[in-house]
């Protein structure tokens, strides 16, 4: 059975944030140290995951408009949703080199196929 706190760990829209540096450097001081100098403000990491902070990813200036959509329509991920794969899912090229979004689709489809369990495992 997966906790409460392992859910919040996967955002509605399929990434993990349980392998997410933002997450991870809470035992990393290595890792904390680098992203302050990448520029994350020291009051948002170690990040406690998407759910737990409702979107506030510390990557991002506002919040996350896939988890308030999720939120808005009450489902637990976007491949839930009549209109999945929307505009919101999309990969990111943008920032493909530093973002882990471009997987979002795809880890949808999994969890979608095999079971949350079995995705985290």
């Amino acid at each position: 059975m997966i906790t409460k706190e392992r859910l919040e760990l996967v955002a509605p829209c399929g990434l993990d944030c349980g392998i997410c540096e933002l997450y991870l450097c809470k035992d990393n001081a290595q890792l904390y140290k680098a992203l302050i100098e990448k520029g994350i403000p020291k009051e948002k990491i170690p990040c406690k995951g998407c759910r737990s902070i409702k979107g506030n990813c510390p990557a991002f200036e506002s919040t996350c408009e896939t988890y308030q959509c999720a939120v808005k329509n009450k489902i637990d991920f976007c491949s839930e949703c009549n209109e999945f794969p929307c505009i919101k899912v999309q990969p990111g090229a943008n920032r493909a080199d530093s973002l882990p979004h471009n997987m979002k689709v795809f880890n949808l489809c999994t969890i979608k196929r095999i079971g949350l369990e079995a995705f985290i495992e």
